[in-house]
């Protein structure tokens, strides 16, 4: 198939994408259950056609589940623990309990659970299965979707779904049916009302790329387009440019000969294979860095870290939900010196960067360099310092380095990030802050109070952030639907969608740049009055409230904590005879290469070094 015929299948008839809920609101509530109906039908568009997995009970009742097989998303093992049985569906052996061994009277004692272990469980046990019937009184007026997934399945059980389907038919309108069995559909073809649609499962369409505007919110990334591929990585860069990042980010480490570079984290462990390297054995313990031992990138030259022998680690942060990322690229991808990366945003269609400093003050002691100094070096060598379009913003959590710059009267955009786990800030601080910054990073987190994954209530910190005048990042945004309270309903889009709605952000920093600019060309957002229902945000905390019909409500927190001036004030950085510190370029001036010793270290025990090693290699 040529361009030219390809383009002419694609194209729609103007009429909005058709919305099916697969199940209900199945993200929250159990799928196929009378909540996740009900609710879908409340909060999406009114024209959206509800899903219903079709399957068949042993006396021939149409009910909907969402699998044949009953294990995952019913109590039927609490209830008939010894009826479990084995069966091949579609070629493969499949344990569990099957809908056609049970009458739809046997049914009545089993209720419906969330099938996706990682999500809630405060809605199961509350719902029975529904028939068919049942299910088209519960959606009316709403599209109904039948989906047979399993007709051959039935046809060896002695259960036949068309005849099933043409029975009801007269009593329940069918506005679409779907299945993978292209026999079934050409069984049911002519069958049906000439309203009811046939299709077969089987489609999906890329994502174009528009270009990008620039406006507010911004998008930037999160060590680049970290949700894809190994942070900060000359894959993740491009990656974040290509999906519509407006500004690419860099955390700023220094190498032991003194050379900048792009790095989520000081401590290798962190980001790299190095615990499987013989690196491994450089491990230590840097109080100031951390507690733990690690493997610091001042222990190492550029030479060592940018060799064949050391690869990037793509990051995992829900890996406590055994949630992975993009394995194809766990170990791909280059490291970047600061120049590199400097040279690459000045090339490419961005709004500029945004660099990241921390433990300042363990370098100006330790290693006896001043990145503030050098960093200004590096971007005014690369042409930063009086771009008629590129911007650099400087983030850090640490105000002394915000204050340095501000006394250097840069003409960079100071970013303060704050504290994680505050819910409000006290008027001081608020002074305090304005003194040096003029933008704040926020965690997400921290605009909430959250108590098992649901909302208890809105924090004040954003009104009085935005009441003192500052303007607000918020970080981090991630695509995981365990990353997001369970208010957003384990959907990125509906949490990015309430933050902008909500708040006056001046940009959202995340680890997945394509989601944010897909959000942002959604024409919906500049209705203003006229926006659809659906494109509201949710009502925060309205779920813990609905929780407590059922006496099943998370337990209640206290407030977070209140953001102080003692927690903003530090003392100035210190000054000291420089170093000789590299950006990375050929220029540079760099400091010969010197053994890992030079960095401060404390020996680790050799037993720790073990415990680490093998720790770091589960990760």
């Amino acid at each position: 198939m040529n361009d030219r015929q390809r383009e002419t299948i694609m194209r729609l008839k103007g009429a909005a994408p058709l919305v099916v809920a697969k199940g209900g609101f199945s993200g929250v509530f159990p799928d196929s259950s009378q909540g996740a109906y009900s609710f879908a039908m409340i909060t999406s568009a009114p024209d959206t056609a509800m899903w219903c997995d079709v399957q068949l009970t042993k006396d021939g009742v149409g009910v909907c589940l969402r699998d044949i097989n009953m294990k995952n998303c019913t109590s039927v093992d609490q209830a008939y623990p010894e009826r479990k049985r084995t069966y091949v569906i579609d070629g493969v052996r499949k344990t569990g309990w099957f809908v056609s061994d049970f009458t739809i009277a046997e049914l009545q004692s089993v209720s419906l659970t969330q099938a996706i272990w990682p999500r809630t469980r405060r809605f199961d046990g509350i719902y029975p299965i529904i028939s068919i019937t049942d299910f088209r009184s519960l959606v009316m007026p709403s599209p109904v979707w039948l989906n047979v997934q399993h007709d051959i399945f039935y046809k060896q059980h002695g259960l036949d779904m068309r005849n099933y389907i043409l029975s009801i038919k007269k009593g329940v309108s069918m506005d679409y049916i779907s299945s993978p069995e292209l026999g079934f559909l050409k069984n049911m073809s002519g069958r049906v009302g000439r309203k009811t649609k046939l299709v077969f499962r089987c489609c999906f369409t890329k994502l174009n790329s528009n270009k990008t505007d620039h406006g507010e919110p911004l998008v930037i990334s999160h060590n680049g387009a970290s949700g894809d591929y190994p942070d900060c990585t000359d894959l993740a860069y491009h990656s974040a440019i290509d999906d519509g990042a407006d500004i690419i980010d860099c955390p700023i480490q220094v190498t032991n000969d003194g050379v900048l570079m792009c790095m989520s984290s000081t401590n290798l462990l962190d980001t790299t294979n190095v615990q499987r390297t013989t690196y491994n054995s450089l491990v230590s313990v840097v109080p100031d860095i951390q507690p733990q031992p690690g493997i610091f990138t001042f222990n190492l030259t550029w030479s060592d870290i940018n060799s064949n022998v050391l690869k990037p680690k793509i990051s995992s942060p829900v890996s406590g939900y055994f949630l992975v990322r993009n394995p194809r690229y766990t170990n791909q991808g280059k490291f970047l010196k600061l120049s590199d990366f400097l040279a690459i945003a000045m090339d490419k269609d961005l709004s500029g960067v945004m660099i990241i400093i921390e433990n300042a003050a363990f370098l100006v002691n330790s290693l006896g360099i001043d990145i503030v100094d050098s960093l200004t070096t590096a971007l005014s060598a690369a042409g930063f310092d009086n771009h008629p379009t590129k911007e650099v913003l400087i983030k850090s959590k640490d105000s002394d380095v915000l204050v340095k710059l501000k006394q250097q009267k840069t003409k960079c955009k100071l970013v303060y990030t704050l504290p994680s786990g505050i819910g409000d800030a006290s008027n001081s601080s608020l002074k305090d802050i304005k003194k040096f910054a003029e933008y704040v990073a926020v965690d997400s987190k921290s605009v909430f109070t959250l108590s098992s994954d649901f909302i208890i209530r809105q924090n004040s910190l954003v009104q009085d952030l935005q009441s003192a005048g500052l303007a607000l990042y918020a970080e981090v945004f991630q695509n995981e639907f365990v990353a997001q309270p369970l208010d957003f309903f384990g959907d990125e889009t509906v949490e990015i969608n309430y933050y902008i709605q909500s708040f006056n952000l001046s940009g959202i920093i995340t680890d997945f740049p394509k989601t944010v600019r897909r959000y942002k060309r959604n024409t919906c957002t500049v209705l203003g009055k006229d926006m659809p229902s659906y494109m509201q945000p949710p009502q925060a905390g309205s779920l813990a409230q609905f929780l407590q019909t059922f006496k099943t409500q998370p337990p209640s927190l206290p407030p977070m904590s209140t953001l102080n001036s003692s927690s903003v004030e530090e003392p100035p950085l210190p000054t000291v005879a420089l170093r000789s510190v590299s950006d990375g370029s050929a220029s540079g001036a760099t400091k010969t290469p010197g053994t890992p010793s030079d960095a401060p270290t404390a020996t680790v025990n050799a037993g720790m070094l073990l415990v680490m090693v093998f720790t770091a290699l589960l990760i």
